[in-house]
């Protein structure tokens, strides 16, 4: 054999060999769910001809709402049994059957009162760190979400003197407490991929504390929530605003944290806004503007914890 055609067949068996160990062609997936978090990850085990873990080609997830990639796995959101279809190259189908969440009828204050009264603390909450921000508010956490995971958290809390110290809450109760055996679940935190985190970006906020009510924002209701998804070549977290109470007119009110704004030297903390919603549907930034023709607004949303409320007055409450 000549040495060209030693050298092609050389080149030949490296690129075969090659092929074997870094081609993924074998798949698996599987169902990975902890009884006490609603979150089910759907992970695809990927290898070469040669049993080499790599990363699957082409991978898909179809059947639920779901969200992630070949490289994390698939994370699914839905609390009800679903089944799903996996598929990757080449030709690889694989139907999953994924039982219901066992925490789900936890997940809801079922009593009207607790509704409300998690409502009421949480407005309250919130309106107050126009004042000052709480010193029990994380400097760190200074955001639109966790402005909200603030004042979800201290919403549940007992409030007793020692509570009312620790925040700097200085005005009356504004109303009563929720019970706290309603609760319990939520005080272990929000529901995240990695389980139940006292931290959760606004991303998972949305898909795994809340609840969507569409777009229609006739039927908000102080403690609800609009979210913005802004995309394009710079990718930008979700911003969230929160409804209050409303104005003196009766007008809808939100209220939200700009974030940190700036960089380096220049950068600045940000700051808490109010806003009326008549304003904000005329705000300088059309990706801000809550309307149905706005590919960034992404509809308004209510709390997870309050999803068990019937239907009921679609305006918000004047107080």
């Amino acid at each position: 054999m000549t040495p060209t055609r030693l050298l092609g067949a050389a080149s030949a068996a490296l690129a075969l060999g090659a092929c074997a160990a870094l081609v993924p062609v074998r798949h698996r997936a599987v169902v990975e769910f902890d009884p006490a978090n609603p979150i089910r990850h759907v992970r695809v085990e990927s290898r070469s001809l040669l049993g080499l873990r790599r990363t699957g080609w082409g991978v898909s997830l179809s059947g639920g709402p779901a969200w992630g990639d070949a490289r994390t796995g698939f994370f699914l959101g839905a609390e009800g049994p679903a089944t799903l279809m996996v598929r990757a190259w080449p030709g690889f189908r694989q139907s999953l059957s994924v039982p219901a969440s066992g925490s789900s009828p936890r997940w809801a204050l079922s009593e009207e009162g607790d509704r409300e009264a998690f409502r009421t603390w949480f407005v309250a909450l919130l309106e107050q760190q126009l004042e000052a921000p709480s010193p029990a508010w994380e400097g760190a956490q200074r955001d639109c979400a966790g402005l909200l995971r603030f004042a979800f958290r201290e919403a549940l809390a007992p409030h007793t003197e020692a509570w009312r110290e620790r925040v700097a809450f200085t005005t009356g109760a504004p109303g009563q407490d929720p019970s706290p055996s309603f609760a319990r679940d939520w005080r272990k935190g929000f529901p995240t991929p990695e389980g139940l985190q006292p931290f959760a970006k606004g991303a998972y906020l949305r898909r795994l504390a809340c609840v969507s009510l569409g777009r229609d924002l006739e039927q908000a209701r102080p403690g609800d929530l609009i979210f913005f998804g802004r995309g394009g070549a710079r990718n930008q977290p979700d911003h969230v605003m929160a409804f209050v109470r409303s104005d003196v007119d009766g007008a809808p009110v939100l209220l939200y944290h700009t974030g940190p704004e700036g960089s380096g030297m220049t950068r600045q903390p940000g700051e808490i806004r109010r806003v009326r919603l008549d304003d904000l549907l005329h705000h300088p930034d059309p990706d801000f503007r809550p309307l149905p023709e706005n590919p960034a607004f992404l509809g308004l949303y209510r709390w997870r914890l309050l999803a068990a409320e019937t239907s009921e007055s679609a305006s918000l409450s004047r107080s």
